[in-house]
């Protein structure tokens, strides 16, 4: 198990709620107390209302103009289900470069529309490499692939996308902008990325001297009375925001903020 895999364990929302029941069964004093702080916590943690709130404070305004026409616009990787691909390795009936959408997937649509619109003149993507060893057997998942059938689908040419190098994580993106745009006539760009991920993402950019400009995918939706009631969904969106605040405070003690 690696570092980022045991931090994914640690922030896991229901873990807290195991352990306190735990808690509760062999402590004879202050049960009803400890109980009513647990029903609390896992109150907050499983509505949607309590990450709807992190996110409004947490995101970072946009500053993408629409006046302008950039040079490039920057998709940060991970905009399909790398998971559902290992996880269907080798089954005849699925195409090796078929496009498994997920949440983020709105990162590489709003690249290609940014491109169609003429707002950017060249799309640039890391080829996200998702690699897992499962019972043994060691599986690759190749996000570039699927990436490049996608946005010729969509009736980009191929001299308007640019899949820069293989990377696993967000710093390994900022190099290889870094460098793309040091050998290449690039001045003006846009970075795209979820509007939760944003603040970190932004930050990695600036460590490296990089300052584009910036528009958010995936922004929240009206809070609703629904976002009260205790969901799946709400500890989801509870765990997601805990790894970007856990994320953000490791790669600032790291010096890559």
């Amino acid at each position: 198990m690696e570092i980022e895999d045991f931090a994914r364990f640690l922030i896991n929302p229901l873990l807290y709620v195991l352990l306190g029941i735990i808690f509760l069964i062999f402590i004879k004093k202050h049960k009803l107390k400890i109980a009513l702080l647990l029903i609390a916590y896992f109150y907050l943690t499983s509505i949607t209302f309590t990450g709807h709130i992190f996110s409004k404070v947490w995101k970072v305004n946009e500053t993408f103009d629409p006046n302008i026409i950039y040079d490039a616009v920057v998709v940060l990787a991970g905009v399909s289900d790398a998971e559902w691909h290992i996880e269907r390795d080798g089954l005849t009936y699925i195409p090796q470069d078929i496009f498994a959408t997920c949440e983020s997937t709105d990162r590489i649509f709003a690249g290609i529309y940014f491109v169609k619109a003429k707002n950017a003149k060249l799309l640039l993507i890391g080829n996200w490499i998702y690699e897992k060893n499962k019972q043994g057997i060691y599986k690759k998942y190749s996000e570039g692939i699927a990436v490049q059938k996608l946005v010729s689908e969509k009736g980009i040419k191929d001299d308007q996308i640019w899949v820069y190098g293989k990377v696993n994580r967000t710093l390994d993106e900022v190099e290889g902008i870094k460098k793309f745009i040091t050998g290449h006539q690039v001045e003006k760009y846009l970075l795209v990325t979820s509007e939760i991920h944003m603040r970190r993402a932004l930050a990695m950019f600036k460590k490296k001297g990089l300052n584009p400009d910036i528009f958010s995918v995936n922004k929240e939706k009206e809070i609703t009375w629904e976002s009260f009631i205790p969901s799946v969904y709400g500890i989801i969106k509870t765990e997601s925001c805990l790894h970007e605040f856990v994320g953000y405070i490791g790669y600032y003690f790291m010096g890559n903020l």
